[in-house]
């Protein structure tokens, strides 16, 4: 749950930084924020330079292994969305709901996969140091957006 918040505060960041700046300037904000969070949870956890390299190597599998999935239920609830609820046939839509819990059941797995991942690579201690540190860099985030004048709305109720 504690990365899907991530990827939601990443997600309005990215928003935010394409209508304000065009997306030319999103993709340079959106390093911007992914070197901080970087830098920010190195120092957080006490990550030695072989452990950074390692270690955000697994996370940006994992990282690419949740886009991939999230892509694809997003791509199968515009389809829905594109045809209106009220036009969806009830098989459609007990597809596409049986469906979001098969992918949610693939981001758990994959979380549960990498976690275990993360503690063989720096022990319990390190990780859940890391798990601590996203915590605290999207509350300095967030932060730094409400400072920033920008708006931001509470998570949608399955967020972290």
């Amino acid at each position: 749950m504690k990365t899907k918040m991530s990827m939601v505060i990443l997600l309005l960041t990215t928003a935010w930084a394409a209508t304000a700046q065009g997306h030319g300037k999103a993709k340079e904000k959106r390093e911007e924020i992914r070197a901080e969070r970087r830098a920010f949870i190195d120092r957080f956890v006490g990550l030695s330079g072989a452990e950074a390299d390692k270690f955000w190597k697994l996370e940006d599998e994992l990282h690419s292994k949740l886009q991939e999935v999230r892509k694809t239920m997003r791509q199968e609830f515009k389809a829905i969305k594109d045809k209106g609820l009220d036009n969806a046939t009830e098989a459609e839509l007990k597809r596409a709901l049986d469906n979001r819990l098969n992918y949610e059941q693939k981001i758990l797995d994959l979380r549960k996969e990498y976690h275990t991942r993360f503690v063989d690579l720096l022990g319990v201690k390190k990780t859940a140091k890391f798990y601590e540190g996203e915590r605290e860099f999207k509350k300095q985030l967030l932060k730094k957006l409400r400072e920033s004048g920008r708006e931001i709305g509470p998570p949608d109720e399955d967020e972290d």
